[in-house]
Formats: C-alpha cells, structure tokens, sequence
C-alpha cells in the first residue's frame, strides 16, 4: 500500500539523506572525532588532577557549561532539522518528476514555472536550514567564548600558584601546553552530542521507511503452488484501501475455470484492478479468501505463484535497456531463439529489427524512444515469453490503433488457448469474445454472462455498450 501513495522521488532523497547521516555518524562522530578525544582527554585530565586539583578544575569547567547550554537549544534544533529534512525531500520529488516527464513540461512551455517553482521550494528548504544554522553558529561562538573564557583562567590561576610558590615555572608552562592539548579534542567531544542530533532526523526517516510494514510476505510453512489446472476462486472478498476508505471490493464471490477467457468490466474504479491485484497477492483480502485449484494464496509462496502469471499492463514499465533484455526480463534464461518467437507472436519482430541495432537496440528511460503500440507489443512479448498459466491483460491494446489491435488480437489468440486469461477493458469491442464477462459496479459484481445476455439483464452494462458505441 506504501508505494500506491509514496513519490519516488521523497523515497530517492530520503534514502540519499538517511545513508549519508548514518555514515556521518559512524565514521566522522563515533570514529574518527570520538576515539582519540577521549584517549587525549582522560590522558589530560589525569595528568593536571594528579598535578593541581584546581587547575584541572580551571581547564575543564567550561565543558558542563557548555553541554549544559547546548542541552537548552536541542529540541529547537531536532525538530528544525525535521522540517529541513521534509522540506528537502519536496525538492527531490519535484526534480524526480519534472525530470521523468520532461517532454510533457517541453511540449506545453512549462521549462520557466517549472523551474520557479523548483526554486521557490529550494528557498524554503534553504530558509529553514538557515535557521538552524544560525542557532548552530550561537553554540559555536558560546563554545569560543568559553575555550578562551577557560584559557585565560589558567593563565590567571597558573601565575598566582607561580607568584605565591605553589607552583613552578616549568609546571605553568606545562599547564598551558595542557590546555591548548585538550583544547580541540575537548571541542570535539562537546560537538558530538549537537551533530548526533542534527543527523538523527534523518536516520530516523529512514528507519521509518525500512520499518514499512510488509503488507504481503510467505508465512512459516508456505508451500509452493502446484501446477494451476482446475479453478479461480473469490469466496465472499472484501478489500479496502486504507481503513477510512470505502471497499474497493465488496463480498465479491466468483469461479472461473482454467482455461476460461474472462472479461472484466464496469466504471473507473469500479473494482476490476483491485481484483487482478488480489489474485496476483499484491495484497490480501481483508476478509474472505482467494484460491488457485483449492489452496488459498495466504498458504502458497509468492514465488510460485507469480511464476504462474504474466501481466501486460496499462503502461508497460520498461528498462532502460536493450529490447532483447526488456523482453527478457520475466524469463532471463531465455535464449534469443526465443525472444525472437516471443516478438514474433506479439507482432513486434518487424519494427525490432528495423530499428537502429535491432534487438540490441536501448529503448531509452521508461522506454521513450518506441512508440505507444511499440512499447505495448514489447510488454506482450515480454508475456508470452514467460509462458504463464494465469494471463492478465490490463488495457492491453488501449495504445494500439484499430488496424493494430485486430492484429494484436489474433496473435494472442494462440497465447490464450489453454490459460486461464483476465482481459481488464473499458473498450468493449475488444471483450465481445470472451467466454464469460464479469461487470463490476462500485465494488460488486453486479452481473456475469456473455455479451447477448448482459445487454438484455444488466443496465450498467447496457449502459457502457450504448455509451461507447454511440460515440463510435
């Protein structure tokens, strides 16, 4: 459920800033500024309290003064470093964006707001850090004030002992080399304690993450899903995204056969992803249950079961690789014999190999450099590769033209047989042959059948058809 609401970018900076502080802590503040202060500084305190009680107690009075000051000002700065930290990650998110859709910001002349309202939520991150800064700078000048305050007094102290004969001039001497001896060290250690807390936020921001909790995970005792040739079945499903949300499924309870051709239809947000989502475990149900030939999911690993399945989605994510490897990428075992055929059924062997370096060819970040039907036929490929039981096509050819989609259609036909296939479709031409449709309404299935009697029995369905078909 995390990431259907986190950017990518506030994760990117989060885990850039979190690293960074966990290494700043480690290394400089409990490694390298740690260790030899303290070594340097029980060696001096040792060495003047054996020597003069009371010098020592010149030297090292400014330090509880000073911890005892910085103490007042650490909630501020803790809770000013929050603020810094999210403020910085707003930054991030809009760079990740505008630079994932940089075209979309060119074609509509939007390079200028873009870049002031980056720079606006930059001078706010920036106006928020100075603030710290400035508290930080106090404390450094506090801390100053003090070394020089204890310097002094050791002069002072250290000449009377001289004059009346306490001590020697030799000894005040090495009281002073003591003094700037410890000096830096002691400085360091009184820094430690500000700089744990200016990184803490940080680290505490991503142990927040990594404390994400595991919404779907194999429980003790999983077993592998066995070989998927029977039956689908939702007995009495609910499923809410998030608890103040209205269910995105409701009691839902169908079978489907393998092997069966399945439409799902209805509205936008009707239920028909959540019920793909559900039956590929991408969450589990918050009641009823979800079963593949008689075993529940909740009992099955994962692993089993995604290797059962193919899904060609809305969008097809696409790496910025090469095709063969972007094809490839559900079966990397694959040789490219197979590849081939693979692009072949999905009618995407032709312009492959027109292309520039054929199957070597990079596709570019997210796939920019195809086209819509091109990267649509790349995620089919990439399906009948892997060769699944349980075939999902989300929206598969809503990028395609009309000629494209027909043909489209008819190489799939041969994937299709013998798998169980879910086709998720606004368009309704293109589930006009599925063996049964499944119409979806505010969560429900609100009817089920084939094409001819959906339209007599089902108003929502009725309704898309004339809809759909008196534009066209």
């Amino acid at each position: 459920m995390f990431h259907h609401g986190a950017s990518s970018g506030q994760i990117i900076g989060r885990i850039e800033r979190g690293a960074s502080a966990i290494y700043t802590i480690l290394h400089d503040i409990l490694g390298q500024n740690f260790v030899p202060p303290v070594i340097i500084f029980v060696g001096v305190a040792a060495t003047l309290i054996y020597k003069d009680p009371l010098i020592a107690l010149t030297v090292f009075w400014p330090l509880p003064v000073y911890i005892a000051s910085i103490q007042r000002t650490m909630n501020r700065i803790y809770e000013i470093e929050r603020k810094v930290n999210e403020e910085f990650e707003a930054v991030s998110k809009e760079s990740y964006d505008i630079a994932a859709n940089i075209l979309t910001v060119k074609k509509f002349f939007q390079e200028k707001p873009e870049l002031d309202n980056q720079m606006k939520l930059l001078r706010k991150a920036r106006v928020t850090q100075y603030s710290a800064e400035r508290l930080w700078k106090i404390m450094e000048n506090l801390q100053t004030f003090l070394a020089t305050a204890g310097r002094i007094g050791v002069i002072i102290v250290g000449g009377m002992f001289v004059i009346n004969g306490r001590s020697t001039l030799g000894e005040f001497v090495l009281y002073i080399a003591l003094n700037n001896m410890v000096y830096v060290p002691t400085a360091n250690l009184a820094n430690i304690l500000p700089r744990l807390r200016r990184n803490l936020p940080r680290v505490e921001r991503l142990f927040a993450l990594l404390d994400e909790p595991v919404l779907v995970s194999d429980k003790p005792g999983a077993v592998p899903l066995p070989y998927h040739g029977q039956k689908i079945e939702f007995k009495q499903v609910t499923f809410c995204y998030g608890k103040e949300n209205r269910p995105a499924l409701k009691d839902v309870s169908v079978a489907i056969k393998a092997g069966e051709r399945v439409a799902l239809v209805g509205r936008s947000g009707s239920g028909k992803t959540t019920f793909v989502n559900l039956l590929l475990r991408s969450f589990d149900p918050e009641k009823g249950s979800v079963l593949i030939d008689g075993h529940n999911l909740r009992d099955v690993t994962r692993e089993s079961l995604l290797n059962q399945t193919a899904v060609v989605p809305q969008e097809v994510d696409l790496f910025s690789r090469t095709i063969f490897e972007n094809i490839a990428y559900g079966k990397p075992e694959a040789n490219k014999e197979e590849v081939m055929l693979a692009a072949k059924t999905a009618l995407a062997h032709d312009f492959i190999t027109h292309a520039e370096r054929g199957y070597d060819t990079l596709v570019g970040e997210r796939g920019i450099k195809l086209s819509g039907g091109e990267r649509q036929r790349i995620g089919i490929a990439r399906a009948v590769l892997r060769d699944p039981r349980i075939l999902i096509l989300d929206e598969a050819t809503s990028h395609l033209d009309t000629e494209s989609e027909k043909l489209i259609a008819k190489a799939t036909d041969t994937l299709i047989q013998s798998r169980t296939t879910f086709i998720i479709a606004h368009r309704l031409s293109t589930v006009l042959g599925a063996d049964r449709i499944l119409v979806f309404n505010n969560g429900e299935i609100e009817a089920e059948g084939k094409h001819e009697e959906l339209l007599e029995k089902c108003p929502t369905y009725r309704k898309l058809y004339s809809l759909q078909f008196s534009k066209e």
